[in-house]
């Protein structure tokens, strides 16, 4: 499937899709109860497997992730103040961010992910991108496992659209993100396991947009190129 043919199913699917979303919103209230992250501010000093250089620079002992750097800004063209100084996230690689998509009954789907980040408040789930990865990740510079979906992700021959996208400059230098929407046959579909994705259509997706905190930035990027 190609992005026109995709937008096609689209325009034919919203005529038959689903557009309620209670059981969605208490779908996402049982997550959060699930949810036992606890995350608490503590001194850079003290982060495990991160340092600080002589000059003042964080990093990752894996030297992956990130790393916070100054930048100065000079001249600077239609903005407050013409000159400043400020810290940055310098990231070696980028991110990949993707949203699987299937077809019901005519419905166009696309599958997202209930998940919190560290800066996200106490029980906030966000429905984001089917897969969230930066290549470090996915090197498994973490230690850990590998991201879910990854199998399903990497080198995947049904990608419908991709194209890159720069991280907010504000905070991040040069930081690129692939954007990817991937169509999914039924024998991949089996291959997702994990009891924290959920399938919506598009119109579920907009009306969860105008609820507060609930869908992540990223999920409303990759969909645009729709």
């Amino acid at each position: 499937m190609n992005l026109n043919q995709l937008r096609k199913k689209i325009n034919y699917s919203k005529n038959l899709e689903n557009k309620n979303i209670s059981k969605i919103l208490l779908w996402l209230k049982k997550r959060k109860k699930i949810d036992k992250t606890i995350v608490k501010k503590i001194p850079l000093k003290n982060l495990k497997d991160w340092f600080i250089e002589k000059n003042g620079n964080v990093f990752h002992k894996s030297k992956q992730f990130f790393s916070i750097q100054g930048v100065k800004t000079v001249n600077a063209y239609n903005r407050e103040v013409k000159d400043w100084d400020q810290p940055l996230l310098f990231q070696k690689h980028g991110g990949v961010l993707a949203i699987l998509v299937r077809e019901r009954k005519g419905v166009i789907e696309f599958l997202l992910n209930a998940r919190r980040e560290p800066g996200d408040g106490k029980g906030e789930l966000k429905l984001c991108p089917s897969f969230s990865a930066t290549q470090s990740n996915m090197n498994l510079a973490h230690g850990g496992k590998k991201t879910e979906l990854t199998n399903l992700i990497v080198n995947n021959q049904n990608t419908i659209c991709k194209t890159i996208h720069y991280e907010e400059g504000a905070r991040f230098w040069k930081k690129p993100n692939q954007n990817i929407l991937i169509f999914l046959s039924k024998e991949q579909e089996k291959k997702i396991k994990g009891n924290n994705f959920i399938w919506l259509n598009l119109s579920q997706i907009k009306l969860l947009n105008l609820k507060k905190g609930i869908l992540n930035p990223f999920v409303k990027t990759i969909l645009f190129m729709i």
